[in-house]
Formats: C-alpha cells, structure tokens, sequence
C-alpha cells in the first residue's frame, strides 16, 4: 500500500498563489495596472465630464432598499435604481432574468449583432433596443446584482452609445468595470469582486472571482478616483471588504505624498 504525505506547506503556497491570481486583474491591463487606471479614469472624465465624478458616492442604503426581498420584482426595481444612477434613459435597455448556461458567445467584431457577456450578466446588441439579460440567481444578492447589472449598463454606455468600439478598445471589459467606479459604484463593484461560497458537494468553501479589475486593481481605481474628488480621508471606505479598503488607503496615501 502507498501512504501519500501531505506537504500542508505546498498546499497553503498553492492557495495563496489562487488567491492572487483571482484578486489580480483577469486581463492584462496595457501599461501597467497604475497607468491604465490612471490614463483611463481621465478618459472617463474628459468623456463624460467631471460633474459626474463629482457626485457623491452610491452607498449601499442609497441603492439596496429597505427590507430587499429577493425576488425578481425587487430585483428588477433595484436595477432600475442602478440604471437612474447611471443616467440609463427609461425603457432604453431591455432588462430580463433569462440568463442560464455557461454558455459563452464571443463578440461579433463586425456585423448587426454582438454579445458581451460578464459572469452572470449579458448585454446584447438589439435591432430596435439593447438587452440586458441576468442570471436569475442574482436576485438572492443585491450587492453583486447592484454590481453586474451596473457593468452591463456599463456596456450600454460605452458600446451601445458607440463611445467605444470592440476593436479599437479591446480593453474594454476592465475599463466597463472602471466605469462603475466613475460613477460611483465602486463600492458595490469591489465587494462582489471575491468572495467564498460553499462547495457543491458541501465541504467547505471555495474562492470565486467576479469582474475584470478585481480587487488588486479597484482598490487602486478607488483611490485615484479618491485623490480626483480631492478626497485625502473618504468617510465611505467604511463600506468596503476589509482587503479592498486596506489597500486602496495604502494606494491613496502613496498618491498624496
């Protein structure tokens, strides 16, 4: 009979190196993760305007209302309250909670259609309106709802809008993602970003990953958008995951030296 010894050593190195790499950008961020966020929240501004950017940060009671049910009719009005946020015209995106399969369809780079798909959200490319298609399950989360649907409006504004196009930005995703941040809900971005769910077959929990900054990159995203509001001590870091609000203190001290 072969005995197989537990290296408990090798196996804590092997988590760690999952954790980082889930906490790290899921795409490689052209220059460096400090200059693309840097060069990209400016765009973001010079594209949208510093009103925008000025506006105070969503926090959780501003979004999630009151005795949140979890079911798709307060789901669909929590979305509403994101898309007024983000200054998504009514009846300008379709919104349903269709969405299943882990089925991926790539993004028509020429054509009438094109698909952009994030976890457990989709934007779609209509011909007389955009749709947004969630996952159902989503409902039972309202802040990785809030998250996920503001990516996907995310979308709506800079592809459907034609402010970006496919081929020209193939950053696109992460730069939808720090478009949640400029218009102020990073916070909601960033604690959906990692979390641990229970195992399928209910033995302990495992790591899941959300977005494409994650939160090695939205806890720098974070701070500069801080740093652009002339914040030095943001009173809302209170709301963020631990690690996310650590790290973007220590990012935003590092700015205003």
């Amino acid at each position: 009979m072969i005995r197989r010894v537990r290296n408990p050593i090798g196996m804590l190195r092997r988590s760690q190196q999952v954790r980082t790499q889930l906490k790290s950008p899921r795409e490689r961020l052209p220059g460096g993760s400090r200059r693309w966020i840097r060069s990209s929240m400016d765009w973001l501004v010079t594209e949208f305007g510093r009103e925008l950017l000025l506006r105070p940060i969503a926090l959780p009671d501003d979004i999630i209302p009151a005795g949140y049910d979890g079911s798709q009719t307060a789901a669909t009005e929590l979305c509403g309250r994101v898309g007024e946020r983000m200054d998504l015209a009514p009846e300008q995106c379709g919104l349903s909670f269709e969405l299943v399969g882990d089925g991926v369809r790539r993004p028509t780079y020429r054509g009438s259609t094109s698909v952009v798909k994030e976890q457990s959200g989709r934007w779609i490319r209509g011909v007389e309106r955009n749709q947004i298609q969630l996952a159902p399950t989503l409902a039972a989360d309202p802040v990785v709802l809030t998250a996920i649907y503001a990516h996907e409006v995310g979308h709506e504004l800079l592809l459907g809008s034609g402010r970006i196009t496919l081929w020209l930005r193939p950053d696109h995703e992460p730069l939808t993602d720090l478009l949640t941040v400029f218009y102020g809900l990073g916070i909601f971005t960033a604690n959906a970003a990692y979390e641990h769910r229970p195992r399928p077959n209910g033995r302990g929990k495992q790591p899941l990953a959300r977005g494409y900054l994650r939160e090695a990159a939205l806890s720098e995203a974070l701070a500069y958008y801080a740093l652009l509001r002339g914040e030095l001590r943001p009173t809302w870091d209170r709301y963020l995951d631990p690690p996310v609000r650590r790290g973007m203190r220590n990012h935003l001290a590092v700015l205003h030296r």
